[in-house]
């Protein structure tokens, strides 16, 4: 490790835990929406994810993505209108372990379930998808969800997700307060960061689980994940 990248310390986010308020859990997922539409998520998905998606063959009329942690469900949302400005078509299915965030997803859109035990059939969606979620994990874990991303995955398994450095802790020192609904969410924004791992050690945890997979750095601060089935 370096100065700029010192070493992983994992801890629980307060948003995960099961006596944070509703209406503090709400303000919170505004505030992850709030960082992907106006801190570089939207256009990722644009510059990156959307292609690779159109790419990939349909098994039926439209390709279907699996979101793992999907909270409110913004990022389904918003693939869906970048998709449907690009002329692919999509059905994205959420998911995620609180019943309170999942309440949140359009109606049938969304499920309540354990993303390292997947309620679904070997290769029963196109794409399983992730953002922003995997840092939440240790090594074990992670082996565990890609190797059910990977069994659930037809065509391809996609992370998204921060990496490690002091720039991206400073900037949410700055940033949280002028700009963030909840208190939460400067908290949880610092633990996300330091617990992030880096494009080189994800890499190493996803190589025996997910061979052939390619890590690349997304952004400044994110990497990106894709293993496609062979």
């Amino acid at each position: 490790m370096s100065f700029w990248v010192p070493e992983r310390r994992p801890d629980p986010e307060l948003l995960d835990a099961d006596d944070v308020s509703s209406s503090e859990a709400e303000a919170s997922l505004a505030d992850i929406e709030w960082v992907h539409r106006w801190l570089g998520g939207r256009a990722l998905f644009r510059r990156r994810l959307l292609p690779l998606l159109a790419a990939l063959p349909a098994r039926q009329s439209a390709i279907s993505v699996l979101d793992l942690g999907c909270g409110s469900g913004h990022v389904g949302r918003d693939l869906l209108a970048a998709a449907a400005e690009s002329g692919v078509r999509l059905r994205v299915l959420g998911l995620d372990r609180k019943t309170s965030h999942v309440r949140l997803v359009d109606r049938g859109t969304a499920v309540t379930a354990d993303a390292l035990r997947l309620p679904f059939r070997d290769r029963s969606v196109d794409v399983v998808l992730s953002t922003l979620f995997l840092h939440h994990f240790a090594p074990a874990e992670m082996v565990a969800l890609l190797a059910e991303s990977r069994r659930v995955a037809a065509s391809a398994v996609v992370a998204l997700d921060l990496t490690r450095h002091r720039l991206a802790l400073a900037a949410i020192a700055v940033i949280g307060p002028l700009m963030f609904r909840s208190g939460l969410s400067i908290a949880d924004g610092k633990t996300s960061v330091k617990q992030a791992y880096t494009s080189d050690e994800i890499a190493a945890i996803a190589a025996p689980v997910l061979p052939g997979s390619r890590v690349a750095m997304a952004s400044r601060f994110v990497w990106e994940l894709v293993w496609k089935r062979p």
